[in-house]
Parts: C-alpha cells; sequence; structure tokens
C-alpha cells in the first residue's frame, strides 16, 4: 500500500463497524494517523488494536455526536493531541424505517439528530482545526436513498437530504479557503443489520441493485477523499441513474413498479394498518424496523417489513 497519507491526521466519525471499520483500516494503511469516534468505545478498541497489528496507528475516543457540548470536548482533545485535523469523516447514522403515517416521532427525531445534526456539530467543532490541516478535507458518508429515495424511508432519507444540503452549501462557502467538501453515496451495505432484513417488504431491491461490501463502500471513501470529488457514488455506475432520479423523480416510482413484481399491493398491504392514526410515540407503537449500530457508529442498513421494534442505542 501507497503511504500517500503519512503523518495525516484522520478523524473517522463512525469507526467501530461497517464502512467506518473499513475506511478506517485503509487510512491507517494509507500511513494516516486515525482518531476513532463513536459512542460505544468496545468497538473502537477493537478496531484500533486491528490496526496496530497491522502496524498502523489509531486513537479511541468515544462520544455522543447527538450532544454539542461533547462534541466540542472531543474537539479539544483532538486539539491536544495533534494540533491539527487533515481529513474529517462523518459517517455516524441510526436507521429507521416504517411508513409516514406509522413514525415513531421519538425515534424519527433520534435520527435526525445523529444522521443530520451531529454532522453539523462535526463541523462547526473541527473546522478550525481542518484550517490547520494539510489536505483539508471534510467527507459525509450519505446514501443512495437521497437522490433514488423508494417508498418507507422517510425517517432515514429526511436527514440524508438535509446532510445533502449542508453539505452542497458548505462545499461553496470553504472552496475559496481551499477545504474541499465531499458526498459519498453508496448502495445498500452488507452489515450485520442487513441480514434477515433485506427483500422483506419494506427493503425491496429494484432489478439491477447491487448489495455492496463494506469494503467496496470504503474504498469509494478513500477516493472521493484523495480525489476531491463533490460526490462520489458507489458503485461509480450508479453515478447516472442518481443523476436521472433526481432530474426526473418519477422514473424511480416506475421502475420500483416495474422491476418488483406486486410492489404496488405490497405497499398498500404495509401502509393500511396505519392510515388515519395519529403519530405516536415509542411505547405506543409496534411498527418499523432498522435500529441504530449500538456501539460501532457506522451506517446501519436499511431493515425489513412490519416486525416489532428492536431497540438499541443511537450510534454515534
Amino acid at each position: 500500500m501507497v503511504k500517500d497519507m503519512q503523518g495525516e491526521v484522520v478523524v473517522l466519525i463512525g469507526g467501530s463497524g461497517g464502512i467506518g471499520r473499513a475506511s478506517a483500516i485503509r487510512f491507517a494503511a494509507r500511513g494516516a494517523h486515525v482518531v476513532l469516534v463513536a459512542r460505544g468505545r468496545s468497538g473502537l478498541e477493537a478496531v484500533a488494536e486491528e490496526i496496530a497489528r497491522q502496524g498502523g496507528q489509531a486513537d479511541v475516543m468515544p462520544a455522543d455526536m447527538s450532544n454539542p457540548e461533547a462534541v466540542r470536548q472531543l474537539a479539544a482533545e483532538v486539539a491536544n493531541r495533534h494540533g491539527r485535523v487533515d481529513v474529517l469523516v462523518y459517517g455516524a447514522a441510526v436507521f429507521y424505517l416504517a411508513p409516514a403515517e406509522g413514525l415513531q416521532l421519538d425515534r424519527t427525531r433520534q435520527a435526525m439528530d445523529i444522521n443530520y445534526w451531529g454532522a453539523v456539530h462535526a463541523v462547526q467543532a473541527f473546522l478550525p482545526l481542518i484550517r490547520r490541516g494539510r489536505r483539508k478535507s471534510i467527507t459525509f458518508i450519505s446514501s443512495l436513498s437521497v437522490p433514488c429515495t423508494p417508498a418507507f424511508f422517510t425517517a432515514y432519507a429526511a436527514p440524508k437530504h438535509a446532510l445533502h444540503g449542508f453539505a452542497q452549501s458548505l462545499r461553496q462557502e470553504l472552496r475559496p479557503e481551499g477545504i474541499a467538501v465531499t458526498l459519498v453515496t453508496p448502495g445498500p451495505v452488507d452489515t450485520q443489520l442487513i441480514e434477515g432484513h433485506l427483500h422483506q417488504d419494506m427493503y425491496r431491491l429494484p432489478l439491477g441493485v447491487p448489495v455492496l461490501t463494506a469494503d467496496q463502500a470504503a474504498e469509494g471513501v478513500i477516493q472521493a477523499v484523495l480525489r476531491r470529488r463533490a460526490e462520489w457514488v458507489v458503485p461509480r455506475r450508479f453515478g447516472l441513474a442518481a443523476r436521472l432520479s433526481r432530474a426526473f423523480p418519477t422514473l424511480l416510482d416506475a421502475y420500483y413498479r416495474w422491476t418488483i413484481p406486486g410492489w404496488t399491493q405490497t405497499v398498500l398491504r404495509v401502509t393500511e394498518p396505519h392510515r388515519g392514526r395519529a403519530p405516536v410515540g415509542q411505547a405506543e407503537d409496534q411498527t418499523g424496523s432498522g435500529a441504530a449500530d449500538p456501539d460501532t457508529g457506522a451506517e446501519p442498513e436499511p431493515g425489513a417489513g412490519p416486525e416489532p421494534v428492536r431497540t438499541s442505542a443511537p450510534a454515534g
């Protein structure tokens, strides 16, 4: 592996599993000193040990990204240890999937707190350190569900859409300072949370959509940082699909109907129990799927059709 990031400081938020873990290992292999951040310590320590065994360097710094004060303290600790940040990668996320009328509002707000507000907190806290860095790069791990948003993704896709808007505006603000802002937009990624949920009613894949490995998505993160692209879609061939979906929004609707047998009937079946219901809190409703990864801070994958809610702490 070429040591083309030798001595650089990479803060990777959501670094103890999935895309985050795979990205951290790749950054370290290129010579970077990786600062691993997530809410839980044990997963971070496991990744740091793996990096050390391969001859790399990593710090473990647990933090709750939904808490702006905790994020400011995190940045202060990084400043004390390293004095600067060359690359900031934000990949912390929670996933929650449900029909719009059946959304649990507390879990929907939780998704916004981690998937969007956590990124805002990170930028505000770390931007002074990035200005001192050499590479001056900010990367957000988003989702193909932004340009190609299917049914039942309201709670997950809404904060990701907000993240896209934030990143696109931030890119224009920071360009005069030589700071690159990049969005990495992967399709479905095979993590431990996807097992048993993919291909169920609320998470069907239309024809031709592959399930990526975490390593494939992580390579996209690395390339996006090195090439300083505005957006990096994984797999790359889906860049055209993303552009077409943005230009012609109903094209995605039609593609789902054409390539998933009985898709319209599936949507009607899933939404029927919720029609006309008032918004509910977590204790009142038991429909929906997906969860925060309890320890990793890596991007959890969409879950399956109606089932009891699985509870876990938000990743961060």
